[in-house]
């Protein structure tokens, strides 16, 4: 957990917000989309692949904000679009948050295996923290699938922090 990524991290919340700013949805099919096909080619996954792309969206932002600094991400070989393997990473790499405070850019791994983004918590420690989420919608509800949460610290299975 380096200081030297907090420029990074706080890049990452400022592209993902641009990014919902896009009214990003599944418009051209379930988990892809105008948008969302970058998403993949940031983790160099196979456009079309239906694959849960909350985490590539993640990925997307913090491989972004590292490029414009110059810098890389450090979990290079983990495959973004699973909770599970991102929670792997992060305690195998000695990059899970223990205690507060939460930061914006904090990356989540909820209990249910989504992966998302704090854009900002709670000045109480961290237990309320407002968040990124994509992969939110189906293709079929037409809705957007880039939308800003308010989740809870409880509901977590895991805060990472690089």
């Amino acid at each position: 957990m380096s200081e030297e990524y907090a420029k990074v991290r706080k890049r990452a919340v400022e592209i993902g917000l641009a990014e919902w700013a896009k009214d990003v949805r599944e418009d051209t099919g379930p988990n892809a989309g105008t948008h969302i096909d970058k998403y993949y080619k940031w983790d160099y996954a196979t456009v079309g692949s239906d694959l849960n792309w909350c985490g590539l969206f993640v990925n997307y932002c913090f491989k972004r904000a590292a490029e414009e600094y110059g810098m890389d991400v450090p979990w290079t070989n983990c495959t973004f679009w699973k909770g599970r393997t991102v929670t792997s990473w992060a305690y195998a790499n000695d990059h899970v948050l223990v205690g507060y405070p939460i930061y914006p850019g904090d990356i989540y791994v909820m209990n249910s295996g989504h992966i998302g983004m704090v854009r900002e918590a709670t000045a109480d420690g961290g237990c309320v923290m407002y968040t990124i989420d994509g992969n939110q919608s189906t293709f079929t509800e037409g809705k957007k699938s880039l939308v800003i949460r308010t989740r809870q610290l409880a509901d977590m299975r895991v805060i990472i922090r690089i």
